[in-house]
């Protein structure tokens, strides 16, 4: 174990290491998104242009761009502590800078091309999967998920119209009318989705439990 630890804490598999922790740590915070969890709002998820750009060169942006980067990750990682290994057991003296970045080029070529082809199949299935269109959760409730939700942060549980469990970014509108509590926008508190932000990409909610004698909301 302590000699596997070594292998992974040292140069280069220590370049992917650092970002496979994170991968799992990732993957973790999705699966138990459901759980009373605090899930940091880093915006909407990276879409990549499929006509250019670097990706596309390698024939990547039909999936999920954290799809594509941990299967990078991963298998830089394993491609690097393989080859590590295969340094270190044998007899032939090369300069450990050499190798070293021989073992990191492979690594990120491999991982890139692994990343490529497996993303292949995959394309299809988010190609065949029916898409929920933003207007079909606009009036929908949903639950909030984050501590709470401001003008730029938040996100809340909702179920589409395939009994799908979604998990999207949510704000508080910049015309909600004054006197709104703050705590109605508080994690595990319902609210509705009344409008879609095409610039920013989020979805506006507003409380559910919204007092009657207040303003109509306006997108």
């Amino acid at each position: 174990m302590s000699e596997f630890l070594d292998i992974a804490l040292s140069f280069p598999p220590v370049v992917f290491s650092f970002g496979l922790v994170i991968v799992v740590l990732y993957w973790i915070t999705v699966i138990v998104g459901a759980l009373d969890v605090d899930i940091v709002d880093v915006g909407s998820e990276t879409e990549l242009d499929a006509g250019g750009g670097f990706w596309s060169a390698f024939g990547i942006g039909a999936v999920p761009f954290t799809v594509v980067l941990s299967l990078w990750i991963t298998l830089g990682w394993i491609v690097t502590v393989l080859g590590t290994t295969w340094v270190r057991s044998t007899d032939m003296f090369i300069p450990p800078a050499a190798t070293g970045t021989a073992v990191l080029v492979a690594g990120i070529g491999v991982g890139m091309l692994g990343a490529k082809l497996l993303t292949a199949p995959l394309a299809k299935l988010f190609e065949d999967a029916p898409a929920t269109a933003h207007a079909d959760l606009v009036g929908k409730v949903c639950v909030v998920r984050t501590g709470t939700v401001t003008l730029d942060s938040g996100q809340a549980e909702i179920t589409d119209e395939e009994g799908q469990l979604l998990l999207i970014n949510v704000r508080r509108s910049p015309h909600e009318p004054e006197g709104i509590d703050p705590e109605l926008f508080a994690r595990h508190s319902k609210v509705v989705v009344f409008d879609y932000d095409e610039i920013d990409r989020v979805f506006l909610v507003v409380p559910v439990s919204l007092p009657p004698d207040l303003a109509v909301m306006e997108p």
